[in-house]
């Protein structure tokens, strides 16, 4: 169902109060005005009065769409100097990204600033608490709450934004195809007129599906519709009794009309956390720089100063694997306060084959919100056997992350060993509603039709598994010599490799087999093998018996 939706919101009031007068600079060539609460950062060289609206704008949002656990930063950058070498196209006015200390806003100040970091604020928002929805309806509903106004006692929603509805009366509107089959890597992100009309008319349609009677009752179930993987053509028809280009067509009209009929709702005051100032210098760039990949700014930012963890991570970015545990190392040993280095160099040593789990726990000791590190620990939970641990270390990855289909697939395989098959099934919806591309959702629809068969006794010999010898798209990321000590046969096939731990077989007909066999016999065994495979999952890619 839709978290933020006008029937969900908890709506509440914001104000402000003032802490520290800004510190001196710190000497840098370029500084910047930090604001900060316990949960909240603006970092902007727009000056202090615009870096404060854009941290009230922010808290009015924490308040209007729940208290977030994840810390999150805004860049405010008063024009294109850094924003336009950091923005991921260049038709962006601002973006979000997700990381494992906290999370990025950026965008740039202006008239529409506000309203940017407001609707990237929202994406922030649903990559925590929702599945994935089509693009169309999270870019829709972030430009709808963008709008959002704290009046005194009471939130205003759904006014019209003017350039939406100026434009959508001069162009010809998408067709429902051309609108709900964009995604993210489509070519209209990099086409400005284009991406234009797909933000106006996103907005517009879900203006007129949360406001509308008839409509407005009925947009959790077709959420629900879209969950379940139900194309959004055919969610319109079951959800609304409409055909889809018939809602449009209802949309338009009533845009035309310029009836935008908006909510009132009460909210009470609360008293607002205290505000740091502080003044930092341009290194405080790198860090977002690193973040969105952004390599050669992070290394000129950084060049005349920066820590330990930041050049670890520029020595990773360069495949220095042994100059960023060098770092890493030293950070760890300094005693760091931030997860970074401790997960990093876990994954240094996971790939030489060292021990590496405790590093993983003082990752999460200092960041209970690192996801990934919580799902690597459910992995080496479940190479034990022990499924109960397995099942809380998925448990907090997925609070963190609901969109990761691996997350949710170790969730429904160790909950299903745990004998909790009702919670395996549900985990297994959970990943398809998650899938993002045709890999992930063929292995969704595998595990859901595993969970819910009976479990199968498992067989000490029996009749060989024929693996073609095909390559069918399907690539891992690791590859690792090792002996074939057992091939386990039944409704989830598992390779036990020495050296290298159980290995599930998720999509046989895919699997690349080499070194002059074709078959594989459960039971017992022992053969020289290298196997590729798909670290997250430890779903096996590819086998070759070795002499």
């Amino acid at each position: 169902m839709l978290q933020i939706s006008l029937l969900l919101i908890l709506l509440v009031a914001t104000g402000a109060r003032c802490g520290n007068a800004a510190q001196s600079a710190t000497g840098a060539k370029y500084s910047f005005v930090r604001l900060s609460t316990d949960t909240l950062e603006v970092i902007s060289d727009a000056g202090e009065p615009q870096a404060r609206r854009a941290l009230a704008r922010m808290q009015q949002m924490e308040r209007l769409l729940g208290r977030r656990k994840t810390h999150i930063r805004a860049y405010l950058f008063k024009d294109d100097r850094w924003f336009g070498d950091l923005r991921p196209v260049p038709t962006a006015q601002g973006f979000y990204q997700s990381a494992a200390e906290r999370d990025y806003l950026a965008v740039v100040s202006g008239p529409e600033g506000l309203r940017a970091l407001a609707h990237e604020f929202v994406h922030a928002s649903l990559e925590h608490t929702t599945a994935r929805r089509p693009v169309w309806l999270e870019e829709g509903v972030a430009e709808f709450y963008s709008t959002v106004a704290l009046e005194k006692d009471r939130w205003v929603v759904g006014r019209p934004i003017e350039n939406h509805v100026r434009a959508l009366r001069q162009v010809d509107w998408l067709t429902p195809r051309e609108l709900f089959g964009i995604g993210k890597g489509s070519s209209v992100y990099n086409e400005g007129n284009r991406v234009g009309v797909f933000y106006a008319q996103s907005w517009a349609l879900v203006h007129f599906l949360y406001t509308q009677p008839g409509f407005r009752e009925r947009i959790e179930a077709f959420a629900e519709l879209l969950d379940e993987g139900v194309p959004t053509e055919e969610a319109c028809l079951r959800a609304f009794r409409r055909s889809a280009k018939d809602v449009l067509e209802e949309a338009r009209q009533r845009l035309f009309r310029g009836q935008f009929p908006v909510a009132e709702l009460a909210g009470d005051a609360l008293e607002a956390p205290l505000v740091r100032v502080s003044t930092v210098g341009e290194e405080v760039v790198a860090e977002l720089a690193l973040a969105t990949g952004k390599f050669a700014l992070a290394k000129r930012l950084y060049q005349s100063q920066g820590s330990a963890t930041a050049l670890g991570l520029l020595a990773l970015s360069q495949g220095d694997a042994v100059a960023a545990a060098r770092y890493f190392d030293q950070a760890v040993a300094q005693g760091v306060p931030e997860s970074t280095p401790y997960f990093e160099a876990a994954m240094l040593r996971r790939d030489a084959k060292q021990p590496f789990e405790p590093l993983l726990r003082q990752a999460v000791e200092r960041n209970p919100r690192h996801a990934e590190a919580w799902f690597l620990l459910g992995l080496e939970a479940a190479k034990r056997e022990q499924w109960e641990d397995a099942v809380e270390a998925y448990q907090n990855a997925t609070a963190i992350l609901p969109r990761q289909a691996n997350f949710w697939h170790g969730m429904a395989l160790a909950l299903r060993r745990a004998g909790r098959s009702a919670e395996a099934s549900r985990a297994a919806l959970k990943c398809r509603m998650a899938a993002s591309n045709a890999a992930e959702r063929d292995m969704a629809a595998a595990l859901i039709a595993l969970v819910s068969a009976p479990p199968a006794r498992s067989a000490t010999r029996g009749p060989a598994v024929i693996i073609p010898d095909s390559w069918d798209g399907l690539r891992g990321d690791a590859v690792s010599d090792g002996v074939l000590e057992e091939f386990v046969c039944g409704d989830l096939a598992v390779m036990k490799v020495a050296a290298v731990g159980e290995l599930r077989v998720l999509r046989p007909k895919e699997i690349r087999i080499t070194g002059g066999s074709t078959e594989l016999a459960c039971g017992l065994q022992q053969r020289k093998v290298r196997v590729g495979y798909i670290q997250a999952t430890r779903e096996v890619v590819s086998v070759e018996f070795l002499p």
